[in-house]
C-alpha cells in the first residue's frame, strides 16, 4: 500500500518533527513505506491537492494543528471527491480532544489517531483495526474506539527523525526533542495534560546533537516543554554542546529561569554568544493571575537570573494578554517588568482557549468570549474589554518595530526615560499614533519606520529634538551601512579622519573600506549620554556592527 504523511506548516522555514518521527518509526519496524509531503499554509490549496493525488496514495495521513486545521478540512473534502475509496486519517493536537464530533460532522474523514503516534500508526498499518488502540474509526455506521495506546517508555527505540540532506538546508529551522511531557500544570497549556516526563537517554541525545553540529545545521529548536527540569541532565547536555562548539549554530531552549542556581549562572557566563537562545515564559507578574493559572514565578529571582545571563544568551521573554485577573493596567506592569530585563525579544501573545485545557473548561467562570474558529483567541473577559485587547494588538505591532527589531535601542530609551512614566506607556502612545495615522494598515520599509518615529516625536511636540535625532541617527547607522541618509539626518563627516582610520585596517581596497565603514560626527556621547562633540566610527565588516568613539580634541 502507498501511504503519505502530510504536514502543512505555518511557515516555509518550519519543519514538521512529528511526521518525520512517524516515517522513520514505521519504516524501521515494518515493511510499510511512507512518503512525507510538506507544504505551508501560504501555499495554494489546489497545488497541495494535486501533489497528494499524483502520488496515488491508499492512505493519506494529515498532521493537524491550530494553524492548519481549517485548511486541512478544506483539502480533505476535495480529496474525497477525487479519491472516494482511499482512507483519509487525521492526527495531532487539534483533533485529539473531540474526535467523535469531528467524525460525525465530516464524513470524508475515515479515522482519527490520538495520543503518541508512533505505535498507533504502526498498528494501524499492520494490524486488523479491531486490534488497534488509539484510533477512532467507523464500523457499521458507528464510531468505534478500542481504548488508549500506552506511551513509549524507552524513547530511544524511536529513530533519529532527519536525513542528512535536510540538516544541510540552512534556510530551515530544525526541531528536536530530548524529552516528552511536562510536570507543570499551567491552565492554558496543552502540555499540562501529560504530567509525566520521559527522556531520551543522554547517550542518544549527544549522538543526535553531534549530527547537527557535524553537518552544519544553523538553528536547532528544542521542543521540550521545560528543558531545564533535571539539572544533572541538562548541564551535561550544555557542557557537551560547549565542548563541541562550532560557530554559526544556535540551540534554542524553552526554560524555567526561576530554577537556575549560582552554579548554572556561572556556567552560562562561559557560553559563547549566539550558541544558546532561551525562551522564558513569564506570562504575568500579577500574583492573582499566577495563582489562577497554576504558575509561581519568583519575580525577584527571575529578574536577577535573566539580567545576569542576558549579556551572552539571546533571550525571548513571553507575556500572555487575557489571563484571569489580568486587566489592562496590570498587564502594563507585567510588560514593564519584562522590558526592564533588556531581553532581546518580548513576545506579546494573546490567550488561546485550547481544547483539552483547564482554561477552556473555566471559560464561563470568567465570562470569556473568544473566537469560535482557530486560533480560538480571546476577545474579552470580565477583566479586560475587547477595546483594550485591540489596543494591545496595536502595541504588539509597534513593539516589533521599535523593540524586537533591536534597531531603536538608543532612541527609544531616550524617549522613554525623558517623557514617559513607564515603557508600556510609550508603546501605548506610539501604538495610538500608528492607529490614528493608518500606519498599521500598510507594510513599511525600514527607513519608513525611522521616518514615522520622527513624525511621532514632532506630533507629540516633545522638547530636546536635537538630542533625540542624535540617538536616532546612531541607531540608523548602527543598523548597517546606509544606502542613503533620510532628510532628518544632517551629515557631518570628517573625511580626512575616516581616510586615516581605514588606511590602518586590513581591507582589500579603499572601495571595500568605504563600503564596510562609516564615520559620523555626533554632539552627544552615546555611551555616557553627556553633551560632547565626538566622532563615531562604524565597522560593518563583521557579523555584527562594531563602533568606536573618537573624542574630538579642542
Amino acid at each position: 500500500m502507498k501511504n503519505i504523511l502530510v504536514g502543512i506548516n505555518s511557515k516555509y522555514v518550519h519543519t514538521n518533527l512529528a511526521i518525520r518521527y512517524l516515517k522513520k518509526y514505521i519504516e524501521e519496524n515494518s515493511n510499510e513505506k511512507i512518503k512525507i509531503y510538506e507544504s505551508s499554509i501560504n501555499n495554494n490549496i489546489q497545488k497541495i491537492i494535486r501533489d497528494v493525488v499524483e502520488y496515488e496514495p491508499d492512505n493519506i495521513f494529515f498532521s493537524v494543528y491550530i494553524w492548519n486545521v481549517e485548511m486541512v478540512f478544506k483539502i480533505t473534502k476535495e480529496l474525497k471527491k477525487i479519491l472516494p475509496n482511499k482512507r483519509i486519517i487525521l492526527g495531532g493536537p487539534e483533533v485529539s480532544y473531540n474526535p467523535d464530533e469531528i467524525l460525525e460532522k465530516n464524513i470524508e474523514i475515515d479515522g482519527i489517531l490520538i495520543g503518541e503516534g508512533e505505535n498507533v500508526l504502526l498498528n494501524f498499518l499492520t494490524k486488523d483495526i479491531k486490534d488497534v488502540k488509539g484510533v477512532y474509526y467507523r464500523e457499521d455506521n458507528k464510531i468505534k474506539f478500542n481504548g488508549f495506546e500506552p506511551l513509549i517508555e524507552n524513547l530511544d527505540i524511536i529513530p533519529f527523525p532527519y536525513d542528512d540532506e535536510e540538516l544541510e538546508d540552512v534556510h530551515k529551522i530544525v526541531y528536536y526533542e530530548s524529552s516528552r511531557g511536562c510536570p507543570f500544570n499551567c491552565s492554558y497549556c496543552m502540555s499540562s495534560i501529560d504530567k509525566s516526563v520521559r527522556y531520551f537517554s543522554l547517550e542518544r541525545t549527544k549522538k543526535d546533537l553531534k549530527k547537527f553540529i557535524d553537518i552544519g545545521t544553523r538553528l536547532v529548536k528544542f521542543v521540550d516543554r521545560t528543558f531545564n527540569l533535571n539539572k544533572d541532565r541538562y548541564m551535561e547536555i550544555w557542557k557537551f554542546l560547549l565542548e563541541n562548539y562550532r560557530e554559526n549554530i544556535t540551540f534554542h531552549f524553552e526554560i524555567n529561569a526561576n530554577i537556575f542556581d549560582d552554579e548554572v549562572l556561572e556556567f552560562l557566563k562561559k557560553v559563547p554568544r549566539k550558541l544558546f537562545q532561551f525562551e522564558i515564559g513569564v506570562q504575568t507578574t500579577n500574583p492573582s493571575t499566577m495563582k489562577a493559572i497554576n504558575r509561581n514565578n519568583n519575580l525577584d529571582k527571575l529578574f536577577h537570573n535573566v539580567t545576569f545571563i542576558n549579556k551572552n544568551i539571546h533571550l525571548h521573554l513571553d507575556l500572555i494578554a487575557g489571563l484571569p485577573f489580568e486587566d489592562y493596567e496590570t498587564f502594563g506592569k507585567s510588560f514593564d517588568y519584562v522590558y526592564k530585563t533588556k531581553c532581546e525579544m518580548i513576545q506579546l501573545g494573546f490567550l488561546k482557549m485550547l481544547k483539552g485545557t483547564q482554561m477552556k473548561d473555566e471559560g464561563e467562570k470568567y465570562s470569556y468570549k473568544y473566537l469560535d474558529f482557530p486560533p480560538y483567541e480571546i476577545l474579552s473577559n470580565e477583566f479586560i474589554s475587547y477595546k483594550d485587547i485591540c489596543r494591545l494588538k496595536d502595541i504588539e505591532e509597534v513593539l516589533d518595530f521599535y523593540y524586537n527589531s533591536q534597531k531603536f535601542l538608543k532612541s527609544v530609551d531616550f524617549v522613554v526615560e525623558n517623557f514617559f512614566e513607564s515603557p508600556f506607556k510609550f508603546f501605548e502612545s506610539i501604538g495610538d499614533f500608528y492607529k490614528e495615522r493608518g500606519y498599521l494598515e500598510v507594510a513599511h520599509k525600514e527607513v519608513a519606520i525611522f521616518n514615522n518615529f520622527v513624525e511621532y516625536y514632532e506630533k507629540m511636540n516633545f522638547p530636546k529634538k536635537e538630542e533625540f535625532l542624535e540617538y536616532l541617527k546612531f541607531d540608523y547607522l548602527f543598523m548597517g551601512k546606509p544606502g542613503f541618509y533620510p532628510a532628518w539626518i544632517e551629515e557631518n563627516k570628517d573625511k580626512e579622519l575616516h581616510k586615516n582610520i581605514i588606511e590602518k585596517m586590513s581591507f582589500r581596497s579603499t572601495r571595500e573600506a568605504h563600503k564596510l565603514t562609516e564615520l559620523e560626527k555626533f554632539s552627544i556621547n552615546i555611551n555616557t549620554k553627556e553633551r560632547e562633540d565626538i566622532n563615531i566610527f562604524f565597522d560593518y565588516s563583521g557579523e555584527e556592527t562594531k563602533y568606536h568613539i573618537i573624542k574630538i580634541e579642542e
